[in-house]
């Protein structure tokens, strides 16, 4: 039997047991949740711009194109001053455009020239803030280092493209730079001078459009799009495609003059491929002629062997500008070493060996 001393014990322990409060189950520790954080970009669209009266263009009514050009306000997206100071070479040179390969001599061109003589000021485009500029010697930003020398980029926090993406802008090949990483300029500042450092023939600007991605070279788009046209000149943007409606490349398009003596006739290409250089998302082209006097024109496409392919009369108003569809049969052969798509072997011409050279980069 168990003692009476042990039994008071025992009891004790009991009470104290049943005088404890209960413990309950805890709720498990919920898992935090991220909350979003707005983001404020550092770009603004301000759809309140609107180019000067004189620079004003539209589509021709005469030659509507097909698709018709959206977003609106981008039917014509002029934005840009030329990157020349008063008194130099602000005009494009034709001979080397945007997309172009000086009928197969070179790489396709990514940008457009303004040859100038050396220490010509070289200056802003638009409002913008410098983010690079320097040698690209240690960035590539062309396809290989050492490709446009000296060289500065520009952003421009109120410009976009009709893709929703900023604008910037490069200015290779620069003989001096006078602006640094971090500079606010204004539309018409100094950025540099005209040079020809890095890969380049002769003194001249090498510029480009880029649009989301300011280092990829595959990036950009016709200047001839984004520059303001000179006043009481006339614009031609176009797209030369097959009888199936494929886009075909480096056909010539020639402009001669109606009311001249002679017929002074005015030439471009279509861009030199696809991956290289891009059309814009509103006209969806594959050429443009600009600084071309009003008037009457007769458009030809002819193949490197002489037979006119495709014809017609335009007349190129003042401040405007004009859309042009050609459609030609496919199979022939345009420049030299050019390409043969959908040629049948009997119509392929004899190769001699200088048609075959490797095109090579120059800016």
């Amino acid at each position: 039997m168990m003692s009476k001393s042990v039994i008071l014990a025992f009891s004790a322990i009991m009470l104290l047991l049943i005088a404890l409060p209960a413990q309950t189950q805890t709720d498990p520790i919920p898992t935090p949740t991220r909350t979003p954080i707005p983001i404020t970009p550092l770009w603004v669209y301000t759809p309140g711009f609107t180019p000067s009266a004189t620079y004003t263009l539209t589509p021709s009514p005469t030659f509507t194109p097909s698709m018709t050009p959206t977003p609106a306000p981008y039917s014509d997206h002029y934005r840009l001053a030329r990157p020349i100071a008063e008194g130099g070479v602000d005009v494009i040179d034709r001979v080397y455009p945007y997309g172009g390969t000086q009928r197969g001599t070179f790489a396709v061109h990514s940008g457009v020239e303004f040859v100038n003589p050396r220490g010509t000021p070289v200056i802003a485009a638009a409002d913008g803030s410098v983010i690079f500029a320097g040698t690209d010697d240690q960035v590539l930003i062309g396809p290989r280092l050492n490709y446009y020398g000296n060289v500065v980029i520009v952003m421009h926090p109120n410009l976009y493209a009709p893709e929703g993406v900023p604008i910037y802008t490069l200015y290779g090949h620069l003989d001096r730079i006078d602006v640094t990483i971090g500079t606010t300029v204004r539309q018409g500042d100094r950025l540099g001078t005209v040079g020809a450092s890095g890969i380049a023939i002769g003194s001249h600007l090498h510029f480009e459009v880029r649009v989301g991605d300011p280092y990829d070279f595959y990036a950009t788009r016709n200047p001839d799009l984004y520059l303001f046209p000179k006043p009481n000149t006339a614009m031609v943007v176009g797209r030369v495609r097959d009888l199936d409606g494929n886009y075909l490349y480096e056909v010539p398009i020639q402009f001669r003059r109606a009311d001249t003596t002679g017929g002074l006739t005015w030439e471009t290409f279509t861009y030199g491929d696809a991956e290289t250089v891009n059309s814009s998302m509103t006209w969806g082209e594959n050429f443009t002629r600009g600084d071309l006097r009003p008037g009457d024109y007769e458009v030809f496409v002819s193949t490197l062997y002489g037979q006119k392919l495709y014809s017609q009369v335009i007349t190129l108003e003042p401040n405007r500008t004009t859309w042009i569809d050609i459609q030609i049969p496919a199979g022939h052969v345009f420049i030299p070493g050019g390409r043969r798509d959908n040629l049948t072997p009997e119509a392929t011409p004899e190769i001699t060996p200088q048609d075959t050279e490797e095109p090579q980069n120059f800016g």
